[in-house]
């Protein structure tokens, strides 16, 4: 095949998922949103179908890419619905949907009461990320509507850390403490979740129920340390196309390339439509070989290599990362746009 290849360990992701159950001692809840974050989500639910409690994704499709896989479990739908038919969606296939304004909650009502079907919901509060949620003002307001309500049932509330500043998360923590005692007082046996992989680290305090790890699954932390044992499970390589002596000319697009007559170059099957920056300085692994920026499909390396060798080009996305001024997210979810993926259990 001419696509890049990417490997992924699902021991790894497993492993890493234990840690984390066993360092928080709470519930897991896996997020898999992003293609599980470019690794491929029906197959990483699959591997952890036996240690996650549920799994969480960014918007309905996602969810139902996953439904079969997850065996039951549950699966919540981070975005809110907009429209009648994304609320239609989330009920008729069981998904916990998100609700943070009376707007939202006012059209799921009107669907489920229409559908005379449940709807599974968990409350968002907006403790400083200002995207979703509710502030606590509304939050009671919420509350009180729902708690009239026979068609809704509100399994938990949650909320996100949107820095890795202690101070504020601990600030953050604190207004979520007071929607904890406010949604308390309308429900009972709620799951309360506020960290994702960063508070998951800071220790018992900011575990609650429920922890909603993402990046982590995948053996990274979003701060640049190494407090927990976690595996790196994705490596990406590129084939070798050909090699050849440079004669004369550019080497990809444009001119005034470093490269000595004579000198072998290796064309390898890789460009910015694959995920990679299309700079000559793209953080690849190996970078500094690079002639040239990308081309599209294409990457021109110096030095001569076997046609048909796999070379790795991603061995550790933090460290891309690290020296493109981005964060190890972005380059995992962009280096398996178009590849072939390779499961492994090591």
């Amino acid at each position: 095949m001419q696509k890049v290849i990417v490997k992924v360990n699902l021991k790894a992701v497993i492993d890493n998922a234990k840690t984390f159950a066993e360092r928080t001692g709470a519930k897991l809840c896996a997020v898999v949103k992003a293609n599980a974050y470019g690794h491929g989500a029906v197959e990483i639910v699959n591997a952890l179908s036996g240690v996650a409690d549920c799994f969480a994704v960014c918007m309905i499709e996602e969810g139902i890419e996953i439904a079969t896989a997850v065996c039951g479990k549950e699966i919540l739908v981070l975005t809110p619905p907009v429209t009648k038919e994304e609320c239609e969606a989330i009920i008729q296939n069981g998904f916990i949907a998100t609700v943070g304004d009376l707007r939202t909650a006012n059209l799921l009502i009107k669907v489920a009461r229409r559908l005379n079907k449940a709807v599974k919901t968990h409350l968002k509060v907006n403790t400083g990320m200002n995207r979703y949620g509710a502030n606590l003002s509304m939050l009671g307001k919420l509350c009180k509507l729902f708690s009239s309500e026979p068609n809704v049932c509100v399994l938990g509330v949650y909320s996100h850390l949107y820095t890795m500043d202690e101070e504020i998360c601990f600030r953050q923590r604190a207004l979520f403490l007071q929607a904890k005692k406010i949604a308390e007082r309308y429900f009972s046996n709620l799951c309360f979740h506020l960290s994702a992989t960063y508070g998951a680290t800071l220790g018992k305090e900011f575990v609650f129920d429920m922890v909603r790890v993402g990046l982590g699954l995948y053996g990274y932390l979003p701060k640049d340390e190494n407090s927990m044992a976690l595996r790196k499970a994705m490596q990406v390589y590129a084939r070798c196309e050909l090699t050849r002596k440079y004669s004369k000319g550019g080497a990809g697009y444009g001119h005034g390339v470093s490269v000595k007559q004579g000198e072998r170059l290796s064309v390898f099957r890789v460009g910015y439509a694959d995920g990679v920056l299309r700079t000559k300085n793209n953080g690849l692994y190996r970078y500094e070989k690079n002639v040239n920026d990308c081309c599209m499909d294409v990457c021109i390396r110096k030095g001569e290599k076997r046609r048909g060798m796999y070379e790795p080009i991603m061995i550790d996305a933090q460290e891309t990362a690290r020296k493109t001024g981005t964060i190890a997210y972005e380059v995992l979810c962009a280096v398996s746009r178009r590849a072939e993926f390779v499961y492994e259990w090591e």
